[in-house]
């Protein structure tokens, strides 16, 4: 599973993203959550928009969200705030599509996915 901060420096022509995303292209393993779109969307100009969500589209495999992922976000989202920190929706429902699908997560924001039932793999540019 991509998560949305790859796929902002792909957009920018990060290096390391050009490459890393162009390498899962190939092999045919760019899985992204329907809310990255939503992510994208928001800090895409409607020209922006209309020009690379298209492309996007070609190269990945969007995963809907499930009732049963919704309800591990929400246990998520639960297990952390008792414990005094907050995580936000998006990103506990995109742990849990990737935890069910038992997919690797890219993501340069660690932080943001504490579950220690994720598999990350963590890049830094």
């Amino acid at each position: 599973m991509v998560d949305t901060d790859i796929l902002v420096d792909f957009f920018h022509n990060q290096d390391y993203a050009k490459k890393l995303i162009g390498r899962l292209a190939e092999e045919g393993k760019i899985h992204i959550s329907i809310l990255t779109i939503t992510e994208l969307r928001t800090g895409f100009t409607p020209e922006q928009a209309e020009f690379l969500l298209p492309k996007l589209y070609k190269m990945v495999t969007i995963l809907p969200i499930t009732v049963d992922q919704a309800e591990l976000a929400g246990k998520f989202r639960y297990q952390y705030r008792i414990k005094g920190k907050i995580l936000s929706t998006i990103d506990t429902l995109i742990a849990a599509a990737t935890l069910s699908k038992n997919l690797l997560l890219i993501t340069r924001n660690k932080k943001d996915f504490p579950m220690p039932e994720i598999k990350l793999y963590e890049l830094q540019n």
